[in-house]
């Protein structure tokens, strides 16, 4: 009897263990490229070609690196190149992606592709803001 328990024991100990090793990952995690942004005060409706603005997030580290190569005059092409703090929130079945901990996009996952909303966010809908189109 004292062995069956010890087993038993055992056996619950390991149910227990974790892989904290295994990669972190979230539903951005991964390159994309800036494909289109949209919106904002001035109705702005720019396209851009892969390898221009691409955005890279590891979730491993919570950062999301930008690349911003575009050298055409527009009147807003997202992030500047550099490295940025951001998680992702859930609220009421919906995900929304902060950027340094503020500045809040509504994620839609769709076909492949990413739409980061900033009309959407976690306290409720605005107005004027800019939409963001990522493919891989």
């Amino acid at each position: 009897m004292k062995h069956l328990f010890i087993i038993f024991a055992f056996g619950i100990f390991l149910s227990n263990c974790t892989n904290d090793d295994a990669p972190k990952e979230d539903i951005l995690t991964g390159t994309w490229n800036v494909q289109n942004i949209s919106g904002g005060l001035s109705g702005i409706d720019d396209d851009y070609e892969a390898g221009v603005i691409i955005w890279t997030f590891s979730a491993e580290n919570a950062t999301l690196s930008v690349e911003n190569n575009n050298e055409a005059n527009v009147i807003y092409d997202g992030l500047p190149s550099g490295n940025y703090a951001y998680s992702i929130l859930t609220v009421e079945g919906e995900q929304f992606l902060e950027i340094n901990g503020q500045g809040q996009f509504g994620i839609v996952l769709s076909n492949g592709q990413v739409l980061l909303d900033q009309n959407k966010t976690s306290t409720g809908t605005g107005a004027d803001g800019f939409q963001i189109i990522l493919v891989p």
